[in-house]
């Protein structure tokens, strides 16, 4: 656990306050995949309404002087539909020092943006892959192709850091587990360990469109999961492939991602008694907000601040620090130490179950 998100907690527990400790940013929801279980499949998005170009530079320097610690572009599309915004911010976030995250899909790279990336030293480079095969990993990505595409840019990736003599980025991979590639997790360890990749992060399928829920896990295929997640620990081990496995292995329903509201907030009120912040059942808005293509805030990446207020919460014409400090955030955060929930935080990322447990005790220990 980190100490900054311990740090930062405790300022807030004791009455003072912090910025985040990381902030998602979306830069863009368009995308050139289609994926079955992507929110996308719904076209909620009104593209018209996405940020522009400028503000976008805006904001990435303000977060990097308000003192956020990690700034991570990902999205409800691929960042690197728009690249000269996603390059610049970057190249922003370096410059002020700040650790930087890119989550992409692996696709859309030019070869000089690779070698650019690489020059300014960026931190981590996240690939959404899904399989270790084409025919897996295109299933779960909806476009053919997509697969040698990936594998292409992280060999470019690999290339420049060689011939630039760099350590970063660090070159990761996340999976989203569903029926299409939970049997296959083992295979995409190895081909991990093959391109030099740092890290695996696995995500059970989230609820996002009605037809998710025919790609989630069975009870059988969870219980498949579970008895091998010891084998493949063991082989990342091996292989020097850093993954989150232990998360997985905690969240015991990983089937019944999309009805988490009751288990987060059972497992809030097991801890401890000694102080009241230890009772909160989601540290998230206290540490790692989003900001939406449009300039919506959530308060994590999930939901957002103007479904809770019924209002827009947005920094198309405030700061972001007004919004962080702002009364929108004090009341949705006074939900929470009320021991309430949002009603869609049934819909949460189960394994941020394990991260918010982890978060738990180490504040019991300082609280």
């Amino acid at each position: 656990m980190e100490k900054e998100i311990i740090s930062r907690l405790v300022k807030w527990a004791k009455g003072k306050k912090a910025p985040p400790h990381k902030v998602l940013i979306y830069p863009t929801n368009k995308c050139n995949l289609k994926c079955p279980f992507c929110y996308q499949r719904l076209k909620p998005y009104d593209y018209s309404k996405d940020l522009p170009h400028q503000r976008w530079l805006e904001l990435t320097q303000e977060l990097c002087k308000m003192g956020v610690d990690i700034i991570q572009i990902s999205g409800g599309g691929e960042p690197l539909m728009v690249p000269e915004t996603t390059l610049q911010m970057m190249e922003i976030i370096k410059e002020y020092g700040v650790t930087g995250r890119l989550v992409n899909n692996g696709t859309l790279w030019k070869e000089e943006h690779i070698k650019r990336v690489v020059e300014i030293e960026w931190d981590n480079v996240i690939f959404s892959v899904d399989g270790a095969t084409s025919r897996v990993n295109d299933k779960s990505r909806g476009v053919k192709g997509t697969f040698r595409k990936i594998i292409k840019n992280i060999q470019i990736f690999n290339h420049y850091k060689e011939k630039l003599k760099k350590d970063v980025p660090l070159l990761e991979f996340s999976t989203v587990v569903s029926k299409f590639n939970y049997f296959q997790l083992g295979e995409i360890i190895k081909l991990a360990s093959k391109l030099k990749i740092h890290n695996i992060t696995f995500e059970p399928v989230f609820v996002s469109n009605p037809e998710v829920e025919k790609l989630k896990v069975t009870k059988k295929e969870r219980k498949f999961i579970l008895r091998n997640i010891p084998k493949w620990k063991e082989l990342a081990r091996k292989l020097g492939v850093s993954t989150n496995l232990d998360a997985l292995v905690e969240v015991k329903e990983i089937e019944k991602t999309g009805e988490l509201k009751k288990k987060i907030l059972k497992i809030a009120k097991k801890k401890e008694k000694k102080h009241p912040f230890l009772k909160i059942p989601c540290f998230e808005p206290w540490i790692w907000p989003k900001i939406e293509a449009d300039g919506r805030v959530g308060p994590c990446s999930t939901i957002f601040l103007s479904d809770f207020c019924k209002k827009e919460v947005s920094v198309r014409e405030r700061s972001f620090k007004d919004v962080w400090y702002g009364k929108e955030f004090k009341a949705f955060r006074n939900m929470m130490k009320s021991g309430n929930l949002f009603e869609a935080c049934a819909n949460c990322v189960s394994t941020h179950l394990y991260w918010n447990r982890k978060i738990r005790e180490e504040l019991s220990k300082v609280l």
